[in-house]
């Protein structure tokens, strides 16, 4: 009998991964030109198959993320080679928000505009970033950060930011921490079950409020990151 619920539950589990968009189609927008449609499937599947080979990349834990609506996915921020896995291989779509200074190059530009990365002016109040943010979430889907703000912050005592906390506080969407896990030639995405602050939802959430839910989502990120 529990074998047999084992199974259905394991079943059950892989039927929602199946029925995620694997493809960069989640991508497209219908003013998109068909050359633009092209070249995101051309660095879609580049990127796909470079980290799939050369660094054996593996999911973990995916029927964590929710099959529909708006979610916020939060990582630890491990180098700049590992930054794109998450974009590449969530299967939902993420809008990532990166720092303005990378579509200075040419390269990140392009690809930033193929996959919606937001650009975020760091230390100062973006409004436009904030705008984009909010707009992604209102249309049902995900928006992703790196707390830490910069490449192995913790391992550096960067204080951790408080923009996701913010932005699931000022929302109420749930936020999905993910461990990128790193090893010699291989990646590990290791999604963690959704953490649910909408008790807590206000236009102004109050500092101790984001701090507590900052350190809370940051504490599961560093235990996936470790398992």
């Amino acid at each position: 009998m529990e074998k047999n619920l084992q199974k259905q539950d394991k079943q059950e589990k892989q039927l929602t991964v199946q029925a995620f968009d694997q493809s960069s189609k989640k991508f497209d927008h219908p003013e998109d030109s068909w050359w633009k449609k092209v070249q995101r499937r051309f660095a879609w599947s580049v990127l796909r198959g470079f980290y799939r080979l050369g660094y054996r990349l593996e999911t973990q834990g995916e029927e964590n993320i929710p099959r529909e609506g708006a979610f916020i996915i939060c990582g630890n921020h491990v180098d700049f080679v590992k930054v794109p896995v998450i974009v590449l291989f969530t299967p939902r779509k993420v809008n990532f928000i990166g720092k303005a200074e990378l579509f200075k190059n040419p390269i990140l530009a392009w690809l930033g505009g193929l996959f919606d990365v937001i650009s975020v002016k760091r230390g100062k109040q973006d409004v436009e970033s904030m705008k984009r943010s909010l707009k992604v979430l209102n249309k049902g889907e995900g928006l992703g950060l790196f707390p830490e703000g910069t490449r192995r912050g913790l391992e550096k005592g960067v204080k951790v930011k408080n923009g996701a906390a913010f932005m699931a506080l000022r929302t109420g969407k749930p936020i999905v921490p993910v461990g990128v896990k790193v090893s010699k030639r291989k990646i590990i995405l290791n999604y963690g079950k959704p953490l649910d602050y909408s008790k807590y939802q206000s236009k102004t959430p109050e500092k101790e409020v984001l701090e507590k839910v900052s350190k809370e989502m940051m504490d599961t990120i560093v235990k996936l990151t470790n398992e």
